[in-house]
């Protein structure tokens, strides 16, 4: 029977292989034609896979089609973020007029009055913004972070980034129960009534689990009966759209909702206390002073209150789901891809976005912080390395590279040309500002901005790991 998986018309006679007679490509009778010389592949629209070959980030001859190069194109062709913010900063085509909901301006103008602040409350923003990025600071996971960079062992490394993935997963627990209630309810919408009748009734008894703190409740139902109800339906129906994709994204959220049980968690923190990692002996600690423990951690207390990153997302996801109007609907687009592409796996940067207004005026801000700097190239002392973009409005974009390297920090930035003219001044400014707060001024350059500083320019090294993986779309 001819193959019906091949991506081609079957060619005729090929069934009849017994009839077949091999080619010899040395028969002079043989007349081949359009031989393909395998060094000389093109596409078929002209376009090779080294067409970024003077990129420094991708001149190792990389795929095409592979993800890290994919992920580079969408850096390279994201929104402008700042100029996005801006506008949701002042208000452009905000209002009721605009297409948005009642309900929806009234939420938006209050996150812009959220964003009114003086010299104090930024700097609390800006504490809170970057401790509820460092999920894995403080002493602990220093101690456990010295141990897997010393430790000759493999299996007690393993050990470690077991625990670390285990308390990941535990510390995103309200987290992945909001999304897999999510979930169920975007199934719910996706399935006939009376399919969506039933979950219904099952997305109530889970919320009500999340409510009553009830994990492995949760997780029984989830698998007993969540599970089986759209299976049953996938099978009758032979849907294999919306819910099923559904279903496997709820499928990834459980096995992280299991994995960060709070039994498992403390056994294996358990076990990591009998390789003497930490200064003080914990093997007396109960269960709750261990989860007391690993919850009272600046992470935490900065991610419970920090007020802008729920609103934001809450925002973004009303206006995307067709309560804002056009102009709203183009400002979380584009933010939500710029936060999506810089929170890459490729991406090895933490990611700050700073909105605000200050003197009536908007500013954004983003920052790009290298977390495993004081780590590179052997080095004890600590050796910082950031990279800030700022746009204020009315003024212009200013970039902004910090490097702590040898003890100094260094300062290099790039201003709108009418500033520049005061070049002198502020980089005397700076050396001041660095002495006062204890720091040993290194090279302090100022100067007018020619071009907007690339991230890759900021970090030369930061694909350097990257190249040497794997990088192969499936």
């Amino acid at each position: 029977m001819p193959e019906i998986l091949r991506p081609t018309n079957p060619v005729p006679g090929y069934d009849n292989v017994s009839g077949r007679q091999p080619i010899n490509p040395q028969d002079p009778n043989t007349n081949i034609r359009n031989i393909v010389d395998p060094n000389r592949v093109t596409r078929g629209d002209q376009r090779s896979d080294q067409q970024q070959a003077g990129d420094a980030s991708v001149s190792h001859r990389v795929r095409y089609e592979s993800n890290f190069l994919t992920f580079l194109q969408r850096m390279a062709n994201s929104p402008d973020s700042a100029a996005a913010m801006l506008r949701l900063l002042q208000g452009q085509g905000l209002q009721v007029s605009s297409g948005i909901t009642a309900g929806l301006a009234e939420e938006l103008q209050a996150f812009l009055e959220m964003l009114k602040m003086d010299e104090a409350s930024l700097t609390k923003f800006l504490q809170n913004q970057l401790q509820s990025g460092q999920r894995f600071g403080g002493a602990l996971f220093a101690a456990l972070r010295n141990a897997f960079n010393t430790s000759q062992s493999e299996m007690f490394r393993t050990e470690i980034l077991q625990f670390l993935r285990q308390y990941s997963d535990w510390s995103s627990t309200g987290h992945l129960e909001s999304r897999m209630l999510r979930t169920l309810y975007d199934m719910t919408r996706s399935l006939p009534s009376h399919w969506a009748n039933q979950l219904t009734d099952l997305a109530a008894l889970m919320e009500n689990g999340i409510a009553a703190r009830d994990r492995q409740g949760n997780l029984d139902l989830l698998r007993g009966q969540v599970f089986p109800l759209i299976s049953d339906y996938v099978r009758r129906t032979h849907d294999h759209g919306m819910a099923r994709g559904l279903l496997s994204m709820l499928t990834l959220d459980i096995v992280r909702y299991e994995n960060g049980s709070e039994s498992s968690l403390i056994q294996a923190f358990r076990h990591l206390g009998n390789y003497n990692i930490f200064k003080a002996d914990l093997n007396g600690l109960s269960d709750a002073d261990i989860l007391r423990l690993l919850s009272d951690t600046e992470f935490s207390k900065a991610s419970k209150s920090d007020n802008f990153t729920q609103r934001f997302i809450d925002l973004a996801q009303r206006s995307l789901q067709g309560e804002g109007g056009t102009a709203a609907q183009d400002i979380f687009r584009s933010l939500m891809s710029s936060i999506l592409i810089n929170e890459s796996v490729y991406m090895p940067l933490q990611h700050l976005m700073l909105p605000f207004r200050w003197e009536d005026k908007a500013v954004f801000s983003e920052m790009w912080v290298d977390p495993d700097a004081e780590h590179s190239g052997g080095q004890e002392a600590p050796a910082p390395r950031l990279l800030i973009k700022m746009d204020v409005e009315g003024v212009g974009p200013f970039d902004l590279v910090i490097d702590g390297a040898g003890g100094k920090t260094s300062l290099m930035v790039s201003c709108p040309q009418e500033v520049a003219v005061f070049s002198g001044d502020i980089s005397r400014d700076l050396t001041d500002i660095l002495t006062r707060n204890g720091l040993s001024p290194g090279d302090v350059r100022v100067s007018a901005m020619k071009k907007p500083i690339n991230i890759s320019d900021a970090f030369p090294n930061l694909f350097q790991e990257v190249k040497s993986g794997v990088d192969v779309k499936v």
